[in-house]
């Protein structure tokens, strides 16, 4: 209710802003879908999914009011089909009946829970103020400590190593981008970047947003942590030094919540995540390099993860080349993911990626695998566009 009323009294804010004149407001909708297609693999004891997809309508309006204060509102409807066993990164990867997730990662020791329904989520929803002193916004969105992301590039968007939105494998667990909270509801700030540097802080009341891509109260079982109170901080900074053409992006992030058993059973305590990102350009190449440390909220669960990576276009191709891995001590795994591949803007509104992918899983008992070569096929449009007063 806290959280409603603090919405509520932001729009009225804007609404009154919006009224003092400035350039019309611009509306524009847009769509895309993804298709994910597996045609070929090798699992050894996983199941690749062999067609899996994504829409999305993103809807924004913008206005700049005579003082230059930008003023935007922004939401997306997503329908998602993503990997059963991986429905918002929530996985289990073991067989201890009610084993607690990990507060950051959310995967645990306990078994398999397998939901395959086609799910559809408002996975953004915020207002945002943007002027001379910062970036004000508030609503269902990311927070800065996953805004504010550097790392690899990737030549596939969905079916990416590093934070995976669509999981053909289902064993995909590499997670460096720093997104604690998911889409809840929240109110962060970012600063004006000044002599390169931007820094940023977000506060969400209740991480209980159900994502297609993180759901932060989730469980495998009759646990799920109940995160409350998240707060992050985050720095970002970018510098071209012009005599070599050399172009350095990095971030550090560090994020906090309380957090307890929505069951009563786990004895959950405060989470604490660090995260550190860096991009180096030169040339046609970028190389890139992540990583994050969670202790998930529990006592021996902790998580850590990094990724690297390397990209170049080349003979118009965007080829690139990722590693990365992650272990989870709560849900007693290590593993590794390799991806390798190019994608190519066939039309305007048409990208295909292909690539080799390879993800694996281990605990003490048993290696899961597998092994395919993905399309991956965008396509996008825009539906309409409108200016007014």
């Amino acid at each position: 209710m806290r959280s409603l009323m603090i919405l509520a009294g932001f729009s009225v804010l804007i609404g009154s802003a919006a009224a003092q004149g400035g350039s019309p407001v611009e509306f524009d909708l847009d769509a895309e879908t993804i298709i994910l297609i597996a045609p070929v693999s090798d699992d050894d004891g996983a199941e690749t999914q062999s067609v899996l997809g994504e829409i999305s309508l993103t809807a924004k309006a913008e206005k700049i009011l005579d003082s230059g204060t930008r003023i935007r509102a922004r939401t997306s409807l997503r329908v998602q089909n993503d990997h059963p066993n991986r429905r918002g990164a929530i996985g289990g990867f073991g067989a201890v009946a009610g084993a607690p997730v990990g507060a950051f990662s959310g995967l645990s020791a306990g078994p398999v829970r397998d939901q395959s329904d086609v799910r559809v989520r408002f996975e953004t929803a915020y207002l945002q103020v943007d002027g001379g002193y910062g970036e004000l916004r508030i609503g269902k969105d990311r927070g800065v400590a996953a805004r504010f992301y550097e790392g690899a590039r990737s030549s596939l968007s969905h079916a990416r190593l590093d934070s995976t939105l669509l999981d053909p494998s289902g064993l995909s667990t590499i997670r460096t981008r720093h997104d604690l909270t998911g889409p809840s509801l929240k109110l962060s700030y970012a600063s004006p970047r000044i002599l390169g540097l931007r820094a940023g802080v977000s506060y969400t009341p209740d991480a209980d947003a159900d994502g297609l891509d993180r759901r932060p109260a989730a469980g495998t079982g009759l646990s799920a942590p109940d995160s409350r109170n998240a707060v992050e901080i985050a720095l970002n900074g970018t510098r071209k030094f012009r005599d070599s053409g050399l172009r350095i992006d990095a971030a550090l992030a560090w994020s906090t919540a309380e957090v307890r058993d929505r069951a009563g059973l786990a004895p959950y305590g405060r989470v604490e995540t660090v995260s550190a990102g860096t991009r180096l350009e030169k040339d046609d190449w970028t190389f890139g390099a992540s990583w994050l440390s969670s202790d998930n909220g529990l006592v021996g669960s902790d998580y850590t993860a990094w990724s690297v990576g390397a990209a170049r276009p080349l003979y118009g191709i965007d080829w690139a080349l990722n590693y990365g891995e992650a272990e989870d001590k709560g849900a007693r795994i290590d593993s590794s993911s390799w991806r390798f591949g190019g994608a190519h803007d066939i039309a305007d509104n048409t990208r295909i990626g292909v690539a080799y992918m390879r993800d694996s899983v281990e605990n003490s008992f048993i290696t899961q695998q597998t092994q395919a070569i993905v399309v991956e096929i965008t396509l996008s449009a825009e539906i309409l566009k409108l200016t007014g007063n």
